[in-house]
């Protein structure tokens, strides 16, 4: 069906639930930030593939919101519309409250699905109407009723994550929670967050594209723990682990009618940004709840020491099959070779190590211009064909029962221009600024993210988007509560904690440049000024000389790259054949 053909539809339907502006979020029930085809509603309804982006639809106009990751994507694969993009995060743009306020009269309907708008955004929009007598409706659900052809609900099996990679059984999780809880007095816990549940109960699963989630509720108590969830996902062994661990099973469907039942004795605690508007409504008025967020959001992000030491394996693992991969595409003539082919091979290398368990997002191999657009993606219609110049820009990861990885390499496949040059260089000194950091306890990644862009700023350059991001462990390659970004962050960082760092430039319509490491928080030093902290870095695998504009570089600089590469040699050497060996020797020689 045609964009024309879906907005007709859902006006009419607009009209006849008397609605004047229908929200059309990238969300499920659970906040995910990849979506089951299920509820792909806004890429369905618009064609924009970005994982970030909200559609309005007015019964006159259609704009689209998302961030600095997806501006040039946006425009591309919406050039055949009548959407108009706003630029989120840009000083002259609207939200979505204000530009209803400029379109709509005083008195006007707001739709959208009660699933799909967490409740935090809900009280948001309805904060900035209050003065406008604005009425929601979140039941119509307009999707639902035109999308005909809509994709089932996943229903991939799940699967036990083993304890000797956790470092902690499910009770232990469990009892943490519940003692949080407790001390925030609340005597009842719902997770909706599929990557929580996961890490809380040491199962995975495939219901999302390179996530190992699996759709479900997880329902805390002191008196029960509930798995909401598909039986039929379940063997044998994970529901005797289930039981053993007094954690009783239901229906998915189950939830809802539940909680309209629940007596809430003290208080249920919930994640407001988390949670459904839906869920919340049938709460709201029989329960206090407290709004914090997951316990477990905040556990899972400092690994202990039992992931940490199976992250360093993993990463040098990882990095043992790119720089394979390196050493393939330096041999490789490049007539013929396209983006596409680029994907298949780096895949193909990890997929020799057999705790791979499949990509933790889908490959990034941009050529020239391509590597502008951040998250592009190739198809065998778009892919370009790599020529011996240029810079080309491959962004992958991996997931694997010790760990999920997330590196991007950019690369000179030939002569490069001055301005490809000094990008890639300014990138290099922006990444390795960040890595040598040392930083006062309290610190959060607000304060650090200013560290990187500094040699940017100096040029008068920057990039739409964050510094760093949380790593999962073999759960979602972009993971809370924490970031490295311009974006206020509230969350300290602490020892434990793994982070991206990766700074770029991104020049539309002629090239991109990212460099990506990935880095963890360790102590550093206590004295009378209080406890100091820095990073190490997990990612082993060489950083490309030959694009460097050495001139560009402080003598602090050349050694800490040095280092690096002293290190990465030493790590990956006994894990390759002798070819690949020379290659990295050379990739890795003293500058």
């Amino acid at each position: 069906m045609k964009f024309s053909k879906k907005i007709k539809l859902i006006r009419e339907q607009m009209r006849f639930s008397g609605i004047d502006a229908y929200i059309v979020p990238s969300s499920d029930p659970h906040a995910s930030e990849y979506l089951p085809e299920y509820y792909k509603t806004r890429e369905w309804v618009s064609g924009f593939k970005g994982s970030a982006g909200t559609l309005v639809i007015t019964p006159k106009k259609c704009a689209l919101w998302t961030d600095g990751r997806y501006f040039i994507q946006a425009e591309k694969e919406l050039a055949d519309t009548d959407i108009v993009i706003i630029k989120m995060g840009m000083p002259s743009e609207p939200t979505i409250s204000q530009w209803l306020i400029a379109e709509l009269d005083d008195d006007f309907s707001v739709g959208f699905n009660g699933l799909q708008m967490m409740t935090s955004e809900v009280q948001r929009l309805q904060k900035h109407l209050k003065h406008k007598n604005v009425k929601i409706d979140f039941t119509s659900n307009i999707i639902d009723k035109i999308w005909l052809d809509r994709p089932y609900l996943p229903s991939e099996k799940i699967y036990i994550h083993d304890d000797v990679y956790n470092g902690a059984s499910s009770s232990e999780k469990i009892q943490r929670i519940k003692d949080k809880m407790n001390a925030l007095g609340a005597s009842s816990h719902l997770i909706t967050k599929l990557d929580d549940i996961a890490w809380v109960l040491n199962l995975r699963g495939n219901d999302i594209t390179n996530n190992p989630y699996f759709l479900s509720y997880l329902f805390i108590s002191n008196e029960k723990v509930i798995l909401y969830v598909d039986p039929l996902k379940l063997n044998k062994k994970i529901i005797e682990k289930l039981h053993s661990n007094q954690i009783k099973v239901k229906l998915y469907e189950d939830l809802l009618k539940d909680l309209g039942g629940l007596k809430c004795l003290k208080a249920i605690m919930l994640d407001k940004s988390a949670t459904p508007y839906f869920i919340y409504n049938s709460l709201e008025n029989r329960c206090k709840v407290i709004d914090h967020r997951n316990p477990s959001t905040d556990f899972k992000a400092v690994k202990n020491d039992v992931e940490l030491k199976h992250l360093e394996t993993c990463y040098i693992d990882d990095g043992v099959a790119v720089v394979k991969f390196l050493n393939w595409l330096s041999k490789t003539g490049t007539e013929t070779l396209t983006e596409v082919d680029i994907d298949t091979k780096i895949t193909a290398f990890r997929s020799e190590n057999p705790l791979m368990r499949g990509k933790s997002f889908d490959t990034i191999a941009a050529y020239r211009d391509h590597g502008a657009i951040m998250h592009y993606r190739a198809t065998e219609q778009s892919a370009y064909t790599i020529e011996p110049k240029g810079l080309l820009l491959i962004d992958s990861g991996a997931q694997y029962l010790n760990g999920t990885t997330d590196i991007t390499r950019t690369v000179a496949m030939g002569p490069l221009t001055e301005e490809e040059r000094t990008d890639f260089t300014l990138t290099l000194k922006s990444m390795l600024a960040l890595s040598r950091a040392v930083f006062l306890e309290g610190a959060t990644g607000t304060h650090l993210d200013t560290i990187s862009r500094m040699n940017m700023w100096e040029h008068a350059m920057d990039y739409k988007s964050g510094t760093g991001h949380g790593i999962g462990y073999f759960l979602g390659v972009h993971e809370g509560p924490g970031k490295i970004s311009m974006n206020l962050s509230d969350v300290p960082l602490a020892p434990g904690m793994v982070f991206s760092n990766e700074p770029g430039v991104y020049r539309n319509g002629k090239h991109g440049v990212r460099l990506e490491n990935i880095i963890y928080v360790i102590p550093h030093k206590e004295n009378e000024f209080g406890r100091f902290f820095r990073f190490e870095t997990l990612t082993m695998c060489p950083l490309d000389i030959d694009a460097i504009d050495l001139d560009m570089m402080t003598k602090v600089e050349k050694d800490q790259l040095n280092a690096y590469h002293e290190k990465v040699r030493t790590l990956l050497s006994p894990k390759l054949n002798e070819e690949e060996k020379k290659w990295l020797e050379n990739a890795t020689r003293a500058i």
